[in-house]
């Protein structure tokens, strides 16, 4: 026979509730699942892309409404009368009775360089250089003093006649334009005549500034002036 003490009476009660309890929470209405919204996938950012100068880019005004005589450091489509191009290196040009407005395109964020009219090989070409370092362009009126030499005008007795110049650099490239008298009367200067035909030197460095260094590349070809209007 069975006795029934009280410390088992308050067990039998503890484990009838915890059952009432636990049928409740089983038969009690489940609500609707709430969907977890995955969580935003991580994009890496991306770098900026820096486009070109407004200024760089051909303008939609027809050529002929172009400043030519205007140096600025920006070569236009068109705007000069005259144009050749060699292993991506670009020479532009035009003339009046007295002076010649050039512009150069290298494919190189180094110097650029041309010379008129050489003797033998660089000697005796008027040669004109330019860098364009940090936004400022640095340009030389050089003269060649032997076949693989050069040096200022200023150097040797003569004068610096560049008349004007500018340049900056975009998309890999350097642009550099410049005006010089066709005679400045320097003897440090080769005389230019309207109409005329001349060999020119051509050289630029891929990466440096300094007019000093050799040239990363070289070349050369002719240009015809226009005759005097």
């Amino acid at each position: 026979m069975w006795i029934l003490t009280k410390e088992g009476l308050i067990v039998i009660v503890i484990v009838a509730v915890l059952g009432i309890v636990g049928l409740v929470l089983v038969l009690q209405p489940k609500g609707p699942v709430q969907a977890v919204a995955p969580a935003a996938p991580v994009v890496a950012s991306q770098p900026a892309v820096v486009p070109l100068p407004a200024e760089v880019a051909t303008p939609s005004v027809p050529a002929s409404a172009l400043p030519v005589t205007a140096i600025d450091g920006v070569i236009y489509a068109g705007e000069h009368a005259h144009n050749t191009v060699a292993n991506g290196f670009e020479i532009h040009w035009s003339n009046d009775a007295r002076t010649l407005r050039v512009g150069l395109i290298s494919p190189g964020m180094g110097y650029v360089a041309i010379g008129f009219d050489p003797v033998n090989r660089m000697e005796g070409a008027n040669f004109i250089l330019g860098a364009v370092t940090d936004g400022r362009v640095t340009v030389r009126d050089d003269f060649g003093t032997g076949p693989v030499a050069h040096s200022a005008d200023t150097e040797s007795g003569g004068t610096n006649d560049i008349l004007d110049a500018a340049g900056c650099e975009a998309s890999g490239k350097t642009y550099l334009e410049f005006a010089i008298p066709l005679d400045s009367g320097d003897p440090m200067d080769k005389p230019l005549a309207p109409g005329g035909t001349y060999k020119v030197l051509i050289a630029y460095h891929e990466t440096d500034d300094d007019l000093g260094a050799w040239h990363s590349r070289r070349g050369s070809g002719n240009i015809t002036l226009d005759p005097a209007p």
